[in-house]
């Protein structure tokens, strides 16, 4: 009885074989086919998913940019500015144009104190914190009696032993440059977690100096964090983005159009008689990093040297047709 029902049923064992061997010929067959295309589709491209087309070696980045945007000659505006500060050297003047990395510098050798400048590398510090989970921005940190200081902001009118979130403390330094949050974040940070900020950045030697630095060199930072290369891309525009929200328009943003959105930080410290503003100009296609840095002058002469340079850069880069 099993005999026969193994003899009648091999017909139709053998037309499943069959069947199986005709559908995986069939598959090989499509995958070849589809593989083939995919392989004339794509053969100019690497394993590293780069188009080796005739302009490999090229920055891939000048895709994202108009021609007219990226071939702007600016030795007009670097003999403008040589002509007319390059002599002066209490008058310090970094410009670069970001789509490309050129730049101006005037007086670049030139060291300033940095006063609420430093704010931003603090702030910096407190987002490297929290991205390893350190800190949260929710968590509070106590106000002390010692962190309170009149010169800016108005933190220093809450009392003693309130707490206040880290996101909070950070909008007030950066947005208020309030001295009394910014000290509130400084102490409660390692300083070699100020450090750290530092050394990514190539100023090592800053932390060991006497605290001054040039134009050129402070632009490093607010490069970083457009770029980003330090921080997370959600932190860098956090932190850019308070920088928007400065109340402070008379000194480089006097010589901006107001729907131009500038990204920046002052710095100023009458003791020193300094008087400082650096940011990042968002011009549509054109935006730009500018550093200026101003001693011995009194304040209104400083934001007037301020509007001068920044209107001038502006109505450059806005305007230039090759």
């Amino acid at each position: 009885m099993v005999k026969y029902s193994s003899e009648k049923n091999q017909p139709v064992r053998r037309k499943v074989i069959v069947f199986m061997l005709l559908l995986l010929v069939i598959i090989l067959v499509v995958t070849n086919v589809w593989f083939l295309d995919f392989y004339v589709k794509n053969r100019d491209t690497n394993f590293s998913g780069v188009k080796n087309d005739k302009y490999s070696l090229l920055n891939p980045a000048r895709n994202f940019f108009k021609q007219e945007d990226l071939i702007i000659n600016f030795q007009p505006l670097r003999d403008y500015l040589n002509d007319k500060y390059e002599v002066d050297s209490d008058v310090s003047v970094y410009f670069e144009y970001l789509p490309t990395g050129a730049n101006i510098a005037i007086s670049k050798d030139a060291e300033f104190y940095p006063a609420s400048l430093l704010k931003v590398p603090v702030a910096m510090a407190v987002a490297k914190k929290i991205e390893k989970e350190e800190w949260k921005w929710g968590n509070e940190l106590v106000l002390m009696s010692a962190d309170k200081d009149k010169t800016f902001g108005t933190l220093y009118k809450e009392p003693s032993n309130s707490t206040h979130t880290i996101e909070d403390l950070i909008r007030r330094s950066l947005v208020d440059s309030d001295n009394t949050a910014h000290f509130i974040l400084l102490r409660n940070l390692e300083l070699s977690e100020v450090s750290m900020v530092y050394d990514h950045m190539g100023l090592e030697d800053f932390m060991k100096s006497d605290g001054k630095i040039s134009a050129k060199r402070y632009a490093v930072i607010l490069r970083a964090l457009y770029n980003p290369s330090y921080l997370a891309e959600e932190n860098s525009q956090k932190i850019l983005s308070y920088l928007t929200q400065s109340p402070f328009k008379d000194y480089i943003q006097g010589g901006l159009p107001q729907d131009v959105v500038f990204a920046h930080k002052i710095g100023i410290s009458g003791a020193e008689k300094v008087f400082l503003d650096s940011g990042i100009v968002y011009e549509q296609n054109r935006p730009y990093l500018l550093t200026m840095m101003i001693k011995n002058r009194d304040e209104q002469k400083s934001k007037e040297i301020m509007k001068d340079i920044s209107r001038k850069i502006f109505d450059y880069v806005r305007n230039y047709k090759d």
